[in-house]
Parts: structure tokens; C-alpha cells; sequence
């Protein structure tokens, strides 16, 4: 990504997915994009180590109606930032 990092406040959703079971983290953010207008820039906060960034990039980038925007390591987990895009 070019420009400014992300933070959460960037977001206009924030979804915390800590602590739950695969696949409940999927469903949650699906979940939460199905009620994101177009263009909205969702934080899902997965409470991951930072090792474990690629496989929430690979899980995030299969969610449908989204576009995988970034990944931050945090103090409390990998945060992965979607942008909702309408598909027709």
C-alpha cells in the first residue's frame, strides 16, 4: 500500500474476531460486509500473532464482496482492512 498506514479509526466498521474458532471469524467479517455500503473500509481484528499475518491475508482475500486493502501487526493481534466493493 502507498501513502498513509491504516489505523482503525480509519475504518467505518470495526469487526473483532478475537478468540473465536475457524470458521466463525470468516462468517463474522462476511457477515459484516453484507451490511457495508460500497466503498466502506472495514478493520477486522483478528487478535492473530503477527506470524500468522499471511494466513489471515489468505482468508481475508477470499471474502467475496471485498478487496483486501492491508494488514497491520498491533500490540493486540493483525488487523486486516477490506474495502467493500459491490459486485454486479
Amino acid at each position: 500500500m502507498t501513502g498513509k498506514s491504516l489505523s482503525i479509526e480509519d475504518a467505518d466498521a470495526v469487526v473483532d474476531v478475537t478468540g473465536q474458532v475457524c470458521a466463525m471469524p470468516i462468517l463474522t467479517a462476511a457477515d459484516e460486509l453484507r451490511n457495508a455500503a460500497d466503498g466502506d473500509l472495514l478493520a477486522i481484528k483478528t487478535g492473530k500473532p503477527e506470524d500468522k499475518c499471511e494466513d489471515v491475508e489468505n482468508w481475508a482475500s477470499r471474502l467475496d464482496g471485498a478487496s483486501l486493502v492491508d494488514t497491520r501487526g498491533t500490540d493486540a493481534g493483525v488487523v486486516a482492512f477490506l474495502r467493500r466493493r459491490v459486485t454486479e
